[in-house]
């Protein structure tokens, strides 16, 4: 059964958010991929799941600026009367389940780019073929 992110319930906890991540993307079948989860301020995920292939094993400036850009033009759409929208993000890898420095570069990144939209985060996850793990 495929989920339907409009249909599911709002992610009103992390824990929402690690099985909604995990629902959705689960362990890794490919390698540098960052992933994007819109949600609106009611806490809703948007049916937009947006995957970001190839990506760099560290985030390159331009793409992360690039992303901002795009989030900025969101911000609109994904406020409510509760509150503006938040991203979700989950770095797809091949590879060990133990965090590095590239992986806590891109979370760093990632965040400043949503919030620097004005946005909010609800997590960063990364997928390994182990399984999923919030890394903020």
């Amino acid at each position: 059964m495929t989920l339907s992110p409009e249909l599911a319930g709002p992610l009103l906890t992390d824990a929402d958010v690690h099985q909604r991540v995990d629902a959705l993307i689960g362990r890794a079948t490919q390698d540098r991929c960052v992933w994007l989860l819109l949600v609106d301020g009611d806490r809703r995920q948007t049916p937009v799941v947006m995957p970001l292939e190839d990506s760099p094993l560290r985030p390159d400036r331009r793409l992360v600026d690039g992303l901002r850009e795009v989030l900025s033009g969101l911000v609109d759409q994904l406020a409510t009367g509760a509150g503006p929208g938040s991203c979700v993000f989950v770095l797809e890898r091949l590879g060990p389940v133990r965090v590095g420095a590239a992986d806590e570069e891109w979370a760093e990144a990632l965040v400043d780019a949503a919030t620097g939209a004005g946005l909010g985060s609800l997590g960063v996850f990364s997928s390994t073929t182990a399984g999923i793990r919030r890394l903020r």
